[in-house]
């Protein structure tokens, strides 16, 4: 009882009527291949492929049907005593030429196969049949940072396929105590999901947290790992980051070297980090690289968060409530320039700070070929103000 229970068998004698079951649960879908080859060598077995066009590798595909019907002409076949024992074994071990052969039984299984790249066999007479490794599909490979650009250091970035990212950790971190657990997240997209951490350098507990916290997750689809990220974290409504993110291999191989958690998720090439501090964030990718004995640009960075965050407040409050502060000639100065404003300073330095979130907003999402124009009309807007 417990053996039916592992493997179920919900395919059907006839493979005409699980070709049907497939197409109808999938809606007749445009991509979906099916393709039916008899081989006559094996007792004229009609063997059933199916797969989802435009994610696998179609010369993989076409090698393994010229290899089935040409080991089928020449393998020689055991008595029937011997297949009646072992009904397919004998093609998977012989016919199927092919790296990465499971047996499916059942329709769930074979709806995750063939809609995340495998090609499925089934065979007529049989209520069970192979599933075959042939992912393979487009990307745009690996290509240069675009948002974390450095000056000296790797011109590598992750991609949209989770195979290609977790390669490019695994060729900066070669040890075997670089461990890697998939998970699969969103009841709909079953998008997968990627922990990697290196065995004895991470704390348990951390590792443990975040197997955990990726349990909890109850939602229908996962698109990016932002959704990660906001699903996964501490605090949601704050204006600090608690979960770094990185595109650069190079960043993500240094976190793991000290002791953090990476999360990777399939078709974003956005990486998240595990558990992140406030002073991670001012560090530049190019900071293992430099030479800064002092960490000068550290220290910069730094004053520049401090100057920016309470220059406004400081100059409301000088020129509003404590003008003794500043010494006459720059106050008649300012009094001159703020002559013309129907505003309070509090207003005017609310005002700039909007017009400076408006600019980098359109910098961002504005087309390129208009580009120009915002940096010229932003140009002129920040040195009036």
């Amino acid at each position: 009882m417990m053996d039916t229970e592992k493997q179920p068998a919900l395919f059907h004698c006839s493979l005409d009527e699980n070709l049907e079951k497939v197409k109808k649960e999938l809606g007749n879908s445009t991509d979906l291949v099916t393709r039916q080859v008899r081989l006559e060598a094996v007792d004229q077995l009609l063997v059933g492929i199916l797969y989802t066009e435009g994610l696998v590798d179609k010369n993989m595909i076409s090698s393994f049907l010229e290899s089935l019907m040409i080991h089928a002409r020449k393998t020689v076949i055991p008595t029937e005593a011997e297949r009646e024992v072992e009904p397919l074994l004998l093609m998977k071990d012989f016919l199927l030429t092919m790296g990465g052969v499971e047996e499916v039984y059942d329709f769930d299984h074979l709806y995750d196969a063939i809609l995340t790249g495998d090609t499925v066999m089934l065979v007529e007479g049989y209520t069970y049949g192979f599933i075959i490794n042939t992912k393979q599909w487009e990307d745009r490979g690996v290509q240069e940072p675009s948002v974390q650009t450095v000056v000296r250091g790797s011109r590598e970035a992750f991609s949209e396929n989770l195979r290609t990212n977790t390669a490019l950790v695994r060729r900066r971190i070669n040890n075997r105590n670089l461990w890697l657990e998939t998970v699969q997240v969103g009841e709909m997209t079953q998008t997968k999901v990627a922990i990697m951490y290196i065995k004895g350098v991470v704390q348990d507990s951390v590792v443990t947290e975040v197997r955990e916290r990726l349990g909890q997750i109850k939602i229908d689809g996962i698109l990016e790992s932002g959704n990660i990220e906001e699903l996964i974290q501490d605090h949601t409504f704050t204006p600090f980051p608690t979960v770094y993110n990185t595109e650069r291999p190079d960043s993500v191989a240094a976190g793991l070297l000290e002791g953090r958690v990476a999360i990777l998720v399939d078709g974003t090439p956005i990486v998240l980090l595990v558990p992140a501090v406030f002073v991670q964030f001012f560090q530049s990718p190019e900071d293992y690289y430099m030479r800064a004995d002092f960490g000068i640009l550290r220290i910069l960075r730094l004053i520049s968060f401090f100057v920016a965050l309470l220059g406004p407040s400081i100059y409301v409050a000088i020129t509003t409530f404590h003008q003794e502060m500043l010494q006459t000639n720059l106050i008649m100065s300012i009094a001159a320039q703020r002559e013309g404003v129907p505003f309070p300073a509090a207003v005017e330095a609310m005002l700039m700070e909007f017009t400076f979130e408006i600019l980098r907003e359109a910098g961002v999402r504005m087309p390129r070929a208009v580009g120009s124009a915002i940096s010229i009309v932003g140009a002129l807007v920040l040195g009036e103000a």
